[in-house]
């Protein structure tokens, strides 16, 4: 048997009394705050398919993260645009400058042998 039928069973005669005695007023009130009580229930729901939450907290935790992703989206945008601006900024004469006024010429730098001799342990 279920202990849930049982219970309501037992219960049912005590409601149908006590509402009985209940006035018209009274019922109109309590049907109104029962119908805004139903209003605000919502259906528990699965939080990214891991835990079940109720809507009240899934709706939180998902407009918290909507908001710190829109709060943080101009900084990344901004830090992301002054990324590409320095990187465009990079001069191939000003490179090609810093290359030709070194002791070494270029062509040192593209030889192997140089190259080898350079990371070899001098010593």
């Amino acid at each position: 048997m279920n202990t849930n039928d049982d219970f309501g069973k037992k219960l049912k005669p005590w409601l149908d009394r006590g509402a009985a005695a209940v006035g018209e007023m009274q019922a109109i009130r309590l049907k109104s705050a029962r119908l805004r009580a139903m209003d605000a229930y919502r259906e528990p729901v699965r939080w990214l398919g891991l835990v079940t939450v109720n809507a009240g907290t899934a709706q939180t935790l998902h407009y918290s993260v909507v908001q710190r992703v829109l709060l943080f989206l101009p900084i990344v945008a901004l830090i992301a645009v002054l990324a590409i601006k320095s990187a465009d900024e990079m001069d191939l004469g000003e490179l090609d400058a810093q290359l030709l006024t070194q002791e070494l010429p270029p062509d040192a730098f593209l030889d192997q042998d140089f190259r080898s001799w350079l990371v070899k342990p001098q010593g």
